[in-house]
């Protein structure tokens, strides 16, 4: 899981909104690391923001990993990063697995 900290709600949009290499990497890392785990859900981020003292944390269930995963490897292939989009889709396989049992 990620840890974030914002300094406001305008930053955090700009991060979510736009495709983000670093982000994109998170997601994959913390779905590998919970399909390794069989886990069914996906511990993503821990988001903070300075001055307040809420902490939220993103997950992700099972069920939605093989999505994700997709976004994933469209980022990865359009950023020409093909290590990245090969070892993508070989947790895309695997997950699929995990759903069809």
């Amino acid at each position: 899981m990620r840890k974030i900290k914002f300094k406001n709600t305008d930053e955090f949009e700009r991060v979510f909104k736009q495709q983000d290499q670093e982000i994109t990497d998170s997601i994959y890392e913390s779905i590998e690391e919970a399909s390794q785990l069989k886990k069914r859900t996906a511990n993503l981020f821990e988001i903070s923001f300075e001055n307040v003292e809420v902490v939220y944390n993103i997950s992700l269930p099972l069920s939605q990993w093989e999505t994700a995963l997709q976004t994933c490897l469209d980022l990865y292939t359009n950023s020409n990063e093909p290590d990245k989009a090969i070892d993508t889709y070989l947790l895309m396989k695997r997950v699929n697995k995990q759903l069809n049992k």
